[in-house]
Order: C-alpha cells, then structure tokens, then sequence
C-alpha cells in the first residue's frame, strides 16, 4: 500500500519537472519562433540582422529593374563596400535580375504596387545564415510624392527611381546619374540600418525633415539634401555617414529592444502550461488523497469486525 501512495506523489513530482522544463525551453525558444512566422521583426531587429553576425553571417542583395533603367557597377559596389565596413558580415554579394518588362507611358507607382511586384518578382528570401535585402529600380515615379528618389520599408527591402534620378540631373553640368543613384542607395540602406532616430532618440535628427540628419557634424549621406536639394549640389552629393550616424549606428548595434507581439504571445503560451500541469498535479494529488481515505476507511473496519 505504500508503494502504490509513493508512486501517485512521484506521478505528481514528474509532471511539475515536465511542466518547469517545457516553460523553460518554450521561453528560450517560443520568441524567435513568433517573430519569424508571424514576421513581428520591428525596424530596430532588422538592424541588428544587418549590424551583427550572431544570426546571419551572409548576406545577398537582389536586384531587380524595370527595362532600361538597370542598377550601375558604381553603386552596387559601393554599396557592398558600405556594408563591409558597417556590418558583421563573413560574405556580401549581389545578384541582378534578368529585368521586368518595360510598359509604355510614365508610371505612377503605388504602394501597394510596389509590393506586389517584389512579391513577384524576389526569388531569395532568409534562411539558414542568409540574410537577404531586396532592391527594385522603377521607372516613373512614387504616385504619393512625384519627387522622391528612393523608399525603403519592411527591412528588407528599397526602392530606387532612376527614372526621376534622370529627369533631376538632365539640366546639370556637373551631375552624373550614378552620383545621385549612389548616395540614394547608401541613403536608403542608412534608413534599413535604423537612421536617423527610427526606433531610438537621435540628438542630431533634423527637425524639419523626420528621420535624416541635420549634418552637424558635417556632410552626410543620411542628410534630407539627398532627397530634396538635389538641384543644389554643383558637386556629387555625399555617400559616406557622418561621424554622430557612425556613432549612432554602433548604438543600435548593442541596443536592446522593448517586449513585442512574440514576447506576449510566448507568455500566454508559457502561461496556458502552467495552468494545465497545476491541474495534473492537483488531479495525481487528489487520487493520492481519495486512495488515502480509502485505505484508512478499510483499515477502520477490518479494525472494528475485529474488536467485536
């Protein structure tokens, strides 16, 4: 009988271990899981994908171009040694698609447009140590602002219009496309990377123009001059961070992020365990209990027929 009572407290004993180990590994694991199939990364993760090598060690960029407006030589290889000198990376390379089909007529290009032909036409996507950033050049122009040279949104991916880039430089002397198409590049991965103040506080973010720098340090490439001031340089626009974004980029190397959708949904997760292995536990102690009440119920009679 004793043996039997022993072996109910063990039962209980177990499912407590079981329920701590599983709550454990759920909240080392659980996190990383949410953020990848529900894609709750916030800009400030996508950073850190870039900055550091913890995750991902390689990184490919795609290219993709509407007809006869293909990405120069100058500026994906600058932009492959802009990432070398920011980025933990072990690999950097680029890969060019073979070109989406030219339609007649300017185009306006929406939004939602745009995302659906990276949506086509993207073939790499993360996995393993891969990270991937996907790059589209398009003719025409941004239909919510006709003078915007480049867009970047998701963390992973940028847009590039080379066709407004054209149009801005074709009454400059001194202004070659690939000069302008290079700084927006660089300018665009800068916002990819967290510049300026996405996601942190940057003292030297311009007030006038949300998310680019006020060049108090000097020229830089994340200045709002690259988009809007074009036609003010006599010379190429710049393509190298200031020291304070150098400095801000190191920041959001190290920086940590608040709690998010994965951390919450790990918690109701971890949560809903612990309920159910209390509850086994009570059960396996409450048959201890009723099998005790049993025992001492039969002993207390046997006891009695004896007595009389």
């Amino acid at each position: 009988m004793v043996f039997s009572l022993d072996r109910k407290n063990i039962y209980a004993v177990t499912i407590a271990v079981c329920t701590v180990v599983i709550i454990i590994i759920s909240s080392l694991y659980l996190p990383a899981f949410f953020r990848e199939r529900g894609d709750f990364y916030t800009s400030f993760e996508y950073s850190q994908m870039y900055l550091n090598d913890d995750r991902y060690s390689e990184l490919l960029i795609e290219y993709n171009y509407i007809m006869g407006y293909p990405p120069s030589s100058t500026a994906r290889e600058s932009l492959i040694s802009t990432i070398y000198e920011l980025c933990e990376k072990d690999e950097v390379k680029d890969i060019v698609g073979e070109g989406i089909p030219f339609r007649l007529g300017r185009t306006k290009y929406s939004s939602e447009h745009i995302e659906l032909l990276f949506e086509e036409y993207s073939s790499y996507e993360r996995r393993g140590t891969l990270m991937v950033l996907n790059v589209l050049y398009l003719d025409g122009e941004w239909e919510q602002k006709s003078n915007v040279l480049g867009l970047s949104f998701g963390g992973e991916y940028i847009v590039v219009f080379k066709e407004t880039m054209y149009v801005l430089t074709q009454n400059s002397q001194n202004l070659e496309v690939e000069d302008v198409e290079t700084s927006v590049l660089i300018h665009e991965f800068g916002h990819i990377l967290g510049l300026v103040g996405i996601g942190y506080e940057s003292e030297h973010e311009d007030e006038d123009y949300e998310h680019h720098c006020d060049e108090s340090a000097g020229r830089c490439v994340m200045s709002a001059s690259v988009q809007i001031r074009i036609g003010a340089y006599t010379e190429p626009p710049p393509s190298e961070f200031c020291q304070l974004c150098s400095d801000d980029i190191e920041r959001i190397r190290s920086m940590e992020d608040d709690w998010g959708p994965e951390e919450y949904l790990t918690l109701m997760v971890i949560g809903g365990q612990g309920v159910i292995g209390v509850v086994w536990v009570a059960v396996c102690l409450s048959k201890n209990g009723k099998e005790d009440y049993e025992l001492y119920q039969q002993y207390y009679d046997d006891s009695e027929k004896k007595v009389y």
